[in-house]
């Protein structure tokens, strides 16, 4: 096999839009970890989420969380990032954009903070114009985080942990956090479904959406 990962985003990938986790999403996986690869999930979920997903889906890779802040791997977690200027941000946020909220999980939240989703955008980029802060969105949360901080930094730490370069991996996403994993991984997968963001930065765009579109890809690819 040319590529020896995988590393797939989840809310929207093997989700649905309801967020509802596909049956097939779980099959693709395993089956992708039974063929040799090493499989990992990269999510801007919390790790706990996050963790608790890798471990009933029965996978064996590192797990990327918080967009990459975290990254935990044969039972050690890597904090890659802090949410101190993200926290400062989010308080100055609240001084001229009142009706902003974190997430409930931002309760396990370690390296950013994350707003629910139905807060403007635009606003809040406006509001923390000058800030040292990366505010990106995808289709159900908006992230604070540091400069730098992105899901490709995680997936480069659970590279090291390894013993590979991210040039083995194959990347599968749909939403703007999921930019750079898509453009510096070995081959970059958007399914149907990606924003136009995540479309411009992949090797590959599938036609099927969600699960299907992940099959597509490692069916493509030769993994499956």
């Amino acid at each position: 096999m040319r590529y020896k990962a995988v590393v797939c985003d989840v809310d929207g990938t093997i989700t649905d839009s309801s967020k509802r986790i596909q049956c097939l999403g779980i099959e693709v996986l395993r089956r992708a970890q039974e063929n040799g690869a090493v499989v990992m999930l990269a999510s801007g979920n919390v790790l706990p989420i996050a963790y608790g997903l890798s471990t009933f889906i029965g996978l064996r890779g590192p797990v990327v969380a918080e967009n990459g802040g975290i990254v935990s791997y044969q039972d050690r977690t890597y904090a890659l990032f802090s949410n101190e200027v993200p926290l400062q941000a989010y308080e100055h946020l609240r001084t001229v954009m009142p009706e902003v909220r974190r997430l409930f999980t931002d309760q396990w939240r370690r390296t950013e903070v994350a707003l629910v989703r139905e807060v403007d955008l635009d606003g809040v980029r406006e509001a923390l114009r000058g800030w040292p802060i990366e505010v990106e969105a995808t289709g159900f949360a908006i992230h604070l985080m540091q400069v730098g901080h992105s899901k490709m930094a995680g997936v480069r730490k659970a590279c090291e942990l390894l013993g590979m370069d991210a040039s083995e991996v194959v990347a599968f996403g749909d939403a703007d956090n999921d930019e750079r994993m898509l453009r510096e991984c070995g081959v970059g997968v958007a399914i149907g479904n990606a924003s136009e963001r995540a479309k411009r930065a992949a090797d590959l765009v599938t036609k099927g959406a969600h699960a299907e579109g992940v099959l597509e890809g490692l069916t493509s690819l030769g993994i499956l």
